[in-house]
């Protein structure tokens, strides 16, 4: 077991965290108990002698909210997380909190909540604790640059992957964690990348961690290493108690979560389960699904039909384009889209990306790839169960069969339904870009699915920069 070196602020904080939830909760309980019943916002037939029985409940509701935050892990400070992720859990947690406070009410005959209350609670609890942590982080953020209390990361390795735990930390200064140096035997001493120095050899890694104690973890980010080599490295740093990480791709799994099973004494390394793997939360998004897809079919009718007469004056041929692609489970499905270039575009060519200034298109076709219209039939795929509003963008099957082959894990992003948009889209990989970096947004995304993430994702979408050429 390695004992990490901690900086004094990482044994405190869930504690600070917790004296900050409680307060906040026992606020917002007293928030939420004037706006239903004597703000005079709402109508209400509540007693003045019913009131201690709320107040004395405040306590019970604090408690079981609390359990619930630690459930979800907002109370370990090793757990990195994004504000949006930790604003996730918040959501989670309050909601079954609340759940669990309407089950409780259900058994106590002699009183229970207002349901009013009951939603006005679990909104107004989703958002203020979320906002008094996102204060906090403000402020531990503050008070780690004023002290110099920063985590410090040594890599081993200087590899793309290492660079994006640059920018990724530069971009998330809420961790207060930096990078300081890197070990590689490939570069010279003394140069810097993205601004921070290589610092020698990976031969060096011992002395190097012995001589500078405020190395609170070692990440490797070096690949194809041997067996040995990775163990020696972990052992090294297991005997002075700094944090031992490795980059997913250094097994070439392509960035994903993995498990430990024991078994009988043995050891099974596998991969998590996406969450889209329980029938309950299947069965959420495509509730969802099915409602917002109805819903802009009948609302977008107009705008389809001047689409249509837009491309009927423009050229000859089909209003739709039907095209095979690959879903779920390897399956085939025609996807649909308003037809944007010439009928016989790929008569010569074949199977192509298209391109900048691609010369097939047609006039309307080229307003329509820009602002996506284009893809607006999608959401009878969705409406039907071909597609999801978000997910891994499907492939033709010519493009499938090789990018199998040549790509680590392509294949399993296939576990769940295609989207219209997904990760990979609004983090700009659409289109003539990266085939590795989308598998590794669309894993990151399935194995990490929620409703909150699918929303952020639409959102995001409506003003995503990258459109299609």
């Amino acid at each position: 077991m390695i004992i990490p070196r901690r900086r004094k602020r990482d044994s405190f904080l869930p504690w600070i965290q917790l004296v900050v939830d409680c307060v906040s909760i026992q606020l917002l309980l007293r928030l939420c108990f004037w706006l239903r019943f004597t703000s005079a916002y709402f109508e209400t037939s509540l007693a003045v002698l019913d009131y201690p029985m709320y107040h004395r409940a405040f306590n019970l509701m604090m408690i079981i909210l609390v359990f619930f935050l630690r459930f979800y892990g907002l109370y370990s400070p090793s757990r990195l997380m994004t504000f949006s992720g930790e604003v996730g859990r918040v959501v989670k947690a309050t909601v079954a909190a609340t759940i669990v406070l309407m089950v409780i009410t259900f058994f106590i005959r002699d009183f229970t909540f207002s349901r009013t209350f009951l939603v006005i609670v679990g909104t107004v609890l989703a958002i203020g604790i979320s906002s008094a942590r996102f204060m906090l982080g403000l402020a531990m953020m503050w008070i780690d640059r004023r002290r110099g209390s920063l985590r410090n990361i040594l890599v081993v390795g200087c590899d793309e992957n290492a660079k994006k735990l640059i920018h990724f930390y530069d971009k998330n200064p809420r961790f207060s964690t930096r990078i300081v140096g890197f070990l590689d035997d490939r570069l010279m001493k003394g140069t810097k990348i993205e601004g921070v120095e290589v610092s020698g050899k990976v031969e060096e890694l011992s002395g190097y961690i012995k001589s500078h104690r405020e190395i609170h973890e070692v990440v490797l980010a070096l690949q194809r290493l041997s067996n040995e080599t990775v163990l020696k490295i972990i052992y090294e740093c297991e005997k002075e108690m700094v944090a031992f990480r490795w980059i997913a791709d250094i097994f070439g799994l392509i960035a994903s979560r993995m498990n430990v099973a024991y078994l009988g004494g043995v050891s099974l390394l596998y991969f998590t389960d996406s969450p889209l793997s329980d029938w309950e939360n299947r069965f959420l998004k495509r509730g969802m699904d099915i409602i917002v897809s109805l819903f802009f079919l009948a609302a977008l009718l107009p705008l389809f039909l001047l689409v249509v007469l837009l491309i009927r004056r423009d050229s000859r041929g089909p209003v739709f384009y039907g095209q095979q692609r690959i879903g779920e489970d390897g399956r085939r499905f025609t996807l649909y889209k308003f037809r944007t270039m010439s009928v016989d575009a790929e008569e010569k060519t074949g199977p192509v990306w298209a391109k900048e200034n691609d010369p097939r298109r047609t006039r309307i076709g080229t307003l329509l790839r820009k602002t996506n219209l284009d893809e607006l039939p999608q959401l009878w795929n969705v409406l039907i169960g071909d597609m999801s509003l978000v997910g891994p963008r499907p492939e033709r099957p010519f493009f499938v069969s090789q990018f199998k082959e040549d790509i680590p894990r392509y294949m399993a992003r296939h576990s769940i339904r295609s989207g219209i948009t997904g990760w990979a889209q609004v983090n700009g990989l659409r289109g003539n870009t990266s085939i590795e970096e989308r598998t590794k947004f669309d894993l990151y995304y399935i194995e990490n699915w929620s409703l909150f993430f699918d929303m952020r994702i639409l959102f995001m979408t409506l003003f995503a920069g990258r459109n299609a050429y």
